[in-house]
């Protein structure tokens, strides 16, 4: 890296997220800093620019479309590209593929298990030989659990062997109700969702947790590991689960493929490896019925989308025709809902079936809208502070190519995590 290069920039970044990103960085940049916002309205981006004091200011970079020439010229003048530029699967390969030829650093929030498991193949190794991080699902999904799952993992080895380790994380939404939960899915979720369908991949892609995993890990996990897209009421917490929401399919597979990497560097989870996830839905729906109904409904339309996906059919139509129409819906948030909203991770790590270690994660505002743009916000000036310090290279998850004290540092950005 030379010096004379920002620090990072900001792809898209007068989009949704990338707003949300930029109106982080104002509130937290305290030092002159070389940093870029790029992306196809200059006259937006000039107004965001301007909101800041000289010598915090962004420049500015017109992206015209996302061809590797145009997008080249971004690429070599940053340290770090921050995409928040989607749907990734049109345009992803390009971005990192400028990336590579200019020696940058990439990370971004997608959450296409197929995409990124594409990239792998496509990119993993060139980015190994280059020392080159490309660290996809780095917003809401999956970097919250994927982090909490490493360290809940990491406190219990010291005192117990890393064998037969099980981590069970429950999410909770706060300030979230039946009422406005239609609110919830952010734009940019509901065009990848549809996206995805449109796309059509192999089921198998979405439900396998191992599909980002290519060495002996692999099977192992899958034969330990099956995606439950299930409705169940859990005893313990006496709460109704469900499938997440918004999608089921990133989180699994993102921290299996941080076991296996962790595993190539003598620091992972363990052969016996195994993880599962859920939504509390008693903290949505006011009584225990309707606790029932919509925990059934969630499952049962997390199966409907894997069930649209294959060849062509009536099936295929309507759940395309459902999504279409939720695509079309304008946004009803407000910023007041925005800050209203907030989530919990409960996180139970397991030996042998005895749960050993405990914690909990607190994230305040909505999980889309506002955490995933203060958690990249808060990223980005983490690269600024450790300009040229890479420990390994490759298509990585945020639990491998992140600083481990990314979780203390994640404070300022209103995510706070507790040992219970």
């Amino acid at each position: 890296m030379t010096a004379d290069r920002a620090a990072f920039a900001v792809l898209g970044a007068t989009g949704f997220t990338g707003r949300a990103i930029v109106g982080y960085l104002l509130k937290r940049i305290s030092a002159p800093l070389k940093w870029i916002i790029a992306g196809r309205d200059v006259q937006a981006l000039t107004e965001m620019a301007a909101e800041f004091a000289q010598g915090y200011a962004p420049e500015i970079v017109e992206i015209e479309d996302l061809g590797l020439a145009d997008i080249g010229r971004l690429t070599s003048q940053t340290e770090w590209l921050i995409n928040a530029a989607g749907p990734y699967a049109h345009h992803g390969d390009r971005v990192i593929e400028s990336c590579l030829g200019s020696g940058t650093h990439y990370i971004d929030i997608s959450g296409e298990v197929d995409v990124i498991g594409d990239w792998i193949h496509l990119f993993h190794d060139r980015a190994v030989a280059a020392n080159i991080q490309i660290i996809p699902a780095a917003g809401f999904e999956a970097l919250p659990f994927d982090l909490m799952t490493r360290a809940a993992v990491e406190r219990m080895a010291a005192d117990h062997p890393v064998t037969q380790v099980h981590v069970d994380v429950l999410l909770s939404y706060r300030g979230l109700s039946w009422v406005n939960f239609s609110q919830f899915a952010s734009s940019g979720t509901v065009a990848t969702a549809l996206e995805t369908l449109v796309r059509n991949p192999s089921k198998q892609r979405l439900i396998d947790p191992s599909s980002l995993i290519a060495n002996d890990l692999a099977q192992f996990s899958r034969d330990r590991n099956r995606l439950d897209l299930s409705a169940k009421y859990d005893h313990e917490y006496q709460v109704w689960r469900a499938p997440l929401v918004p999608g089921p399919f990133i989180n699994p597979a993102v921290i299996h493929r941080s076991n296996a990497l962790l595993n190539d560097l003598g620091e992972g989870y363990g052969q016996g490896f195994s993880y599962e996830e859920s939504m509390n839905v008693s903290s949505i729906a006011p009584w225990p019925l309707g606790q029932s109904v919509l925990a059934n409904t969630l499952a049962s339309s997390a199966r409907e989308f894997l069930a649209a996906l294959g060849e062509d059919s009536v099936r295929r139509q309507s759940t395309l025709a459902l999504w279409r129409s939720l695509a079309e819906q304008p946004s009803r948030v407000t910023s007041k809902s925005l800050d209203a909203v907030g989530y919990q991770l409960d996180v139970v790590a397991s030996h042998h079936g005895t749960p050993k270690v405990r914690a909990r994660m607190y994230g305040t505002g909505h999980p889309g809208y506002r955490s995933t743009g203060n958690i990249i916000g808060e990223i980005a000036l983490g690269f600024a502070k450790s300009r040229g310090k890479v420990r390994r290279g490759g298509v990585l998850t945020p639990a491998v190519g992140l600083e481990k004290d990314i979780l203390a540092r994640l404070n300022k950005a209103g995510i706070s995590c507790c040992w219970l």
